[in-house]
């Protein structure tokens, strides 16, 4: 057994530099465009992601035999929130140093989905570094739940980013004054925004269902170092990449290409990364759909 732990625990951490040679190799294996150079790349080696994820891992399964489900509405071959709604989709952020990928992802889709269901009249960003400092439920930099965030959400909510702006991107995390009802700027209202619910889905057409009707979700996924590569097209695993751990992100629609269903994704690593920020992965892929969302409390 501690053989075992000890060969996943090498694999995670295992460290390859991005050259020419990797980036060429990667070409001719992978399903997707990757960087052309090692100058492009916005990391320096196979190691660097590793700061960048942060979704606790045991908490993620496989969702390729994921069941198509029904749906009450007539679903759409295409879908995307950006188009449906487009003041409501927030722009892409950057978690840098900091495994609070599971607090970008919990935010930003309560925020996306509290500017569409007040038609816009609530249209705040609200912040991840609440969740980062205050949700003693989950570790911060070190690492998060879908779960956990969303329970958060639901009975102590989060300020606006305004109110609490994200300062923990060089790793380190500013202590939660509980018994202070304060803004850390100056002059800006303190006010706690909430979810009414949360939920996990379980098929493929509910899930498209709930975009639909409500907004982006939030999902995690399990991250192989061939996923780091990535700048344009649909993400299929390059056969042989090593995982290195679990990530939060935002679904905000899916598509179709040839006879690739995929769904169209935030990221958090900055609007540098992939295609501005956002990135296309096929259905049932490294357990892409395991899901976790909520509805605001209007």
């Amino acid at each position: 057994m501690k053989s075992v732990v000890l060969l996943i625990v090498l694999a995670l951490t295992q460290s390859v530099p991005i050259t020419q040679e990797y980036l060429d190799k990667l070409k001719t294996e992978s399903s997707f465009e990757v960087y052309a150079t090692p100058e492009e790349h916005p990391f320096k080696d196979t190691e660097d992601v590793t700061p960048y994820l942060g979704l606790d891992i045991l908490t993620l399964q496989d969702t390729s035999k994921m069941e198509l489900g029904v749906s009450n509405t007539e679903l759409p071959e295409e879908f995307d929130s950006r188009v449906n709604w487009p003041t409501c989709i927030h722009p892409i952020r950057n978690q840098l140093h900091c495994g609070s990928c599971w607090a970008h992802g919990a935010s930003e889709v309560l925020s996306d989905r509290l500017c569409i269901a007040s038609e816009g009249k609530v249209d705040v960003i609200l912040s991840p570094q609440d969740l980062v400092s205050c949700d003693f439920l989950d570790k911060g930099c070190n690492g998060g739940s879908l779960l956990f965030s969303w329970i958060y959400l639901k009975f102590y909510g989060v300020v606006t980013d305004e109110c609490k702006p994200y300062t923990s991107g060089n790793g380190t995390v500013a202590a939660c004054d509980y018994y202070n009802d304060k803004c850390t700027v100056e002059g800006v209202e303190y006010k706690k925004y909430k979810a009414s619910s949360f939920y996990m889905i379980r098929s493929i057409n509910e899930l498209k269902e709930d975009i639909l009707n409500h907004g982006p979700i939030e999902t995690g996924f399990y991250v192989y170092d061939d996923f780091m590569n990535y700048k344009s097209g649909v993400y299929k695993r390059t056969k042989g990449s090593v995982l290195k751990g679990g990530h939060a992100v935002k679904i905000i629609g899916w598509g179709k290409e040839d006879d690739t269903e995929y769904w169209i994704v935030a990221n958090s690593w900055g609007p540098e990364w992939g295609e501005n920020g956002f990135f296309r992965i096929a259905f049932g892929e490294c357990g892409i759909e395991n899901v976790m969302s909520g509805l605001p409390q209007l």
